[in-house]
């Protein structure tokens, strides 16, 4: 019988196709689990001053799926999809926590000389702006090189703080000199100071940007501010008003009032309060989900959450979170389109 040789080469060649082969199965395999896993939910990053800590909710089950550990007394947050990153401002640990949002964990410290509290960012995340409460500053943090920080003085004890959304400017509520302070972002100069009610805290503005919205705590009231024209309008609101939020389509505004355990809700068109939500004790930070329609309060007596259906303006639910809740700032994280 005749035998049949092989050559090396020949047993090479077929060698090498098998890899290939099962390399190219690999590869497919792979790309599969990556198109079939399902993306993050949006998530809430709820500061817990009681207790300092984060309490993250992802917003598609409502449920919290995360305690983290950050400094003393966190108040503040900003979110940043782009960064993948939270941060957290800690007044009495003087510095601002930041949150890798995949591993939901503290990743680094930004030490802060002074005691920050309202914190946000530019639009396109490279600068991070906190306003130092007994420093009477804002500071600009470059956020890929925290080293590199630039600072302005302000008004007495400034608290909200918030950008255009083309990142110009940055408008400031100064809580103990009872104005709004309007800064240009590139020369961080005062261009213009806004009078409001007495002690403002949150501030908001319109989707258009043409009006900000200052939340009163000692006047009871809401200040509406035109910048256009410089024209400003008050509504009286609840007791003791500490956050607002607008709606995407301008028609109403929410203000949370901390001694009242409830929302008020304002007709813009009307120019008026038209009711209240009864929502936990002691509200404060508050924010607007637009694609669920869903309006989250952070309750601090309470420790916990409060979700209202903006559609129909009812409290839905609560949901427990950490001891001291207030989540002052954007606290939403939009992971989703």
């Amino acid at each position: 019988m005749a035998t049949t040789h092989i050559s090396k080469s020949h047993l090479a060649n077929i060698a090498y196709s098998k890899v290939q082969h099962i390399v190219t199965t690999l590869g497919l395999a792979l790309l599969a689990l990556v198109a079939f896993t399902p993306a993050m939910a949006d998530q809430a990053y709820i500061t817990n001053q009681g207790d300092n800590t984060v309490s993250v909710i992802d917003l598609d089950t409502l449920q919290v799926t995360a305690t983290i550990a950050v400094g003393k007394s966190p108040v503040g947050v900003a979110t940043s999809a782009k960064l993948g990153k939270v941060y957290i401002s800690n007044v009495d640990s003087h510095s601002v926590s930041v949150i890798d949002s995949q591993q939901l964990q503290v990743t680094d410290t930004i030490d802060i000389a002074g005691s920050p509290v309202g914190i946000a960012l530019s639009p396109d995340s490279r600068t991070l702006y906190v306003a130092d409460w007994n420093d009477n500053r804002i500071l600009a943090i470059n956020t890929a090189n925290t080293a590199e920080r630039r600072e302005v003085s302000i008004g007495k004890a400034p608290a909200g703080i918030m950008i255009s959304p083309d990142g110009s400017k940055l408008l400031v509520a100064n809580r103990d000199s009872n104005d709004l302070a309007i800064i240009d972002t590139t020369s961080l100069k005062v261009l213009q100071r806004i009078a409001t009610g007495a002690h403002p805290f949150g501030i908001a503005a319109s989707a258009d940007s043409k009006k900000v919205f200052s939340v009163n705590v000692y006047a009871n009231s809401l200040s509406i501010l035109d910048l256009s024209n410089g024209s400003s309008q008050t509504i009286a609101v609840g007791e003791h008003p500490y956050c607002v939020i607008v709606s995407p389509d301008n028609r109403y505004a929410y203000v949370t009032n901390t001694q009242a355990d409830s929302v008020s809700v304002i007709d813009l068109e009307l120019g008026k309060e038209i009711s209240k939500i009864h929502v936990g004790g002691f509200p404060e930070g508050i924010n607007y989900d637009a694609k669920r329609q869903k309006i989250y309060v952070a309750n601090w007596f309470d420790n916990s959450v409060s979700v209202i259906d903006a559609s129909s303006h009812k409290h839905l639910k609560d949901i427990p979170t950490g001891k001291q809740s207030r989540a002052f700032g954007q606290f939403i994280l939009k992971t989703s389109h």
